[in-house]
């Protein structure tokens, strides 16, 4: 997944600017036959001035959920054992001054680096009771997307969707490298 998510982040860089930063998440159930994973690309400004991260902490102690960890920056991510919610906040390289421009006058251009990328781990029991909507819900709220809480209320037909898939796809193209032979 890290492969797919750093190939998300070039293209969000390349085509947003630096505009776009972007926050993935994931629930794991030990018990499950699958993860849930999302990606959601979203305002930079909202990551750069924490309030994505902080979002998170408050609607979780809302809850009464588990604190958030920080993992250990060796642990691999794929092996991550038992039942979590997993955040991953991605904030776009800044924009950098380039004085070599002919006219001595600065450009902007963007930085040689990606960004950076934050990790936070929810850990969750086997028993909790964990609502799998919840990165859904903290972002709509940030977001002021009341509306769009509930993935259901926002349905699209199969003729929008298989637009969007295309759209996505084509979009996507020259960072997919499950293409690169």
């Amino acid at each position: 997944m890290h492969r797919y998510r750093s190939a998300l982040h070039a293209m969000l860089q390349q085509r947003s600017n630096g505009a776009l930063g972007a926050v993935t998440w994931e629930v794991s159930r030990g018990s499950g036959i699958h993860i849930h994973w999302q990606f959601l690309p979203v305002p930079a400004d909202l990551i750069k001035r924490g309030l994505v991260d902080a979002a998170f902490k408050v609607e979780a102690e809302n809850l009464n959920y588990p604190k958030f960890e920080r993992p250990s920056a060796t642990a691999d991510p794929s092996s991550e054992p038992g039942d979590f919610f997993r955040l991953w906040i991605w904030e776009p390289a800044a924009e950098t001054e380039n004085p070599e421009e002919s006219d001595g006058a600065a450009a902007t251009t963007k930085g040689t680096t990606t960004g950076t990328e934050t990790t936070l781990l929810l850990p969750l029991g086997a028993e909790f009771r964990f609502d799998i909507q919840f990165g859904r819900r903290v972002m709509a709220k940030l977001m002021e997307l009341e509306n769009r809480m509930n993935w259901r209320d926002g349905v699209q037909s199969q003729e929008e969707e298989e637009a969007d898939a295309a759209a996505f796809k084509e979009a996507f193209k020259e960072f997919d490298f499950s293409l690169q032979e």
